[in-house]
C-alpha cells in the first residue's frame, strides 16, 4: 500500500526526535558533562581587578601555562587525575565520574589590565588568576569646584 508524504509528520517526528535528544543530555548533571570538555569559568571586574577562576580540580601548577596578548589571555592545562599502570589493572570501575583531561580557554578581558602585576595562583581546585587595571582604565573621581563669579 502507498503512503502519501505528509511533510507536518515527519516534522512532527524530527520534533520528538529533538525531545528525545535532549532528555538524554540533561539526564547525566550538566556540569559532569561540560568539565569533560573544559572546566567551569567565572570572570568577574572589582573596583581594582579583573578576576577569572577556573575549576580544574587536581591541576597543579606545572599543570597550568597562562599567556596574555592584546588583552586575551589563554589559560591551558590538565585537570583531573590518573590511576598508576598497576592501579589501574587491579580496579574494577563501579562509577567514573570525576572528568580529566587537557583543556585550553581563551578570555578577552573587559577592560585593559596591567599584565607586568598578574598573579595566578591554584588552591583547592580552583585556579585564580588577578589582573589588575592599568591606570587608564580605573575611574578617577574629579572634584568639582565653585567658582565665584
Amino acid at each position: 500500500m502507498l503512503e502519501r508524504w505528509n511533510p507536518l509528520a515527519e516534522l512532527d517526528r524530527m520534533v520528538d526526535e529533538m525531545n528525545r535528544l535532549a532528555e538524554a543530555l540533561t539526564a547525566r548533571p550538566r556540569s559532569a558533562v561540560r568539565l569533560a570538555t573544559r572546566p567551569a569559568t567565572d570572570v568577574y571586574e572589582t573596583e581594582d581587578a579583573v578576576v577569572i577562576k577556573l575549576a580544574a580540580p587536581g591541576a597543579k601548577p606545572e599543570d597550568l601555562e597562562v599567556t596574555i596578548e592584546q588583552g586575551t589571555v589563554t589559560i591551558r592545562g590538565r585537570f583531573g587525575y590518573s590511576l598508576s599502570e598497576d592501579e589501574a589493572k587491579k580496579a574494577t570501575w563501579y562509577r567514573r565520574e570525576i572528568g580529566a583531561g587537557q583543556f585550553a580557554e581563551t578570555i578577552t578581558l573587559p577592560r585593559p589590565v596591567d599584565a607586568d602585576k598578574a598573579e595566578a595562583t591554584v588552591a583547592d581546585g580552583i585556579v585564580t588568576l588577578v589582573f589588575p587595571k592599568a591606570e587608564t582604565a580605573r575611574v578617577k573621581r574629579i572634584t568639582i569646584q565653585s567658582r565665584a563669579n
